[in-house]
């Protein structure tokens, strides 16, 4: 973990204009191609969100902006961040579930399979709220519907919390012969702006469509 020395930093002039802000939170959606993945998890019998969610970390942790926090009011940029993704229980409650971002992705499927499973089955969930622990990306994953647009709750007080992007995916659909899904992300103007959000939509199209390169 690097602390940014706002003063020296280039992007210094945005970040305090926007930090000032009530609602300082923006967010881009856009339309993904994941014909290949698709295919590719159908083929494999594999998880559809995981193998998706490791592509999208993957490309998330490549795009440096997104690991920018607040943190006790410094900026700080994390060398990884890591996913906190809902899991709907047997008991029809949504609970929060984090994994370790692991480079290499078998090893991530795994445990994002049996950390899945046991919040599912009611096990040991992360708290919605960790003070400090903002090394990650919230995500969710809607697949009851085909989303255009998604609004994330906050708490505008607290800096830190809001400084983490939200991530959603809603269902996948048949779209002229492909199979297309909506992504949506939210981010804190103070530290990204527009061009990094597409960057990073754009990189996760790249991989999905090279999904079986890249879930080796």
């Amino acid at each position: 973990m690097k602390i940014i020395d706002i003063k020296n930093w280039k992007r210094r002039v945005p970040y305090e204009n926007f930090i000032k802000y009530s609602n300082p939170v923006f967010s881009l959606s856009t339309r993904l191609d994941v014909t290949q993945l698709y295919n590719l998890c159908k083929r494999r019998n594999t998880s559809f969100f995981t193998d998706f969610l490791y592509i999208v970390m993957k490309s998330i942790n490549e795009t440096e902006e997104f690991r920018l926090r607040i943190c006790r009011g410094e900026v700080v940029l994390y060398d990884k961040v890591k996913p906190s993704f809902i899991v709907l229980t047997d008991d029809g409650v949504i609970a929060p579930c984090r994994v370790d971002m692991n480079d290499d992705y078998r090893q991530f499927y795994a445990e994002a399979r049996a950390q899945t499973e046991l919040v599912k089955n009611g096990g040991n969930a992360y708290p919605f709220s960790a003070d400090g622990d903002n090394d990650c990306c919230y995500i969710s994953c809607m697949p009851w519907t085909d989303l255009t647009a998604i609004n994330n709750p906050y708490n505008y007080s607290d800096a830190d919390s809001t400084s983490i992007p939200r991530l959603a995916w809603s269902k996948c659909v048949d779209e002229n012969g492909r199979k297309k899904m909506t992504m949506d992300i939210a981010a804190h103007h103070a530290l990204i702006d527009g061009e990094p959000v597409c960057r990073a939509f754009n990189l996760i199209q790249k991989y999905l469509d090279d999904a079986e390169e890249i879930l080796r």
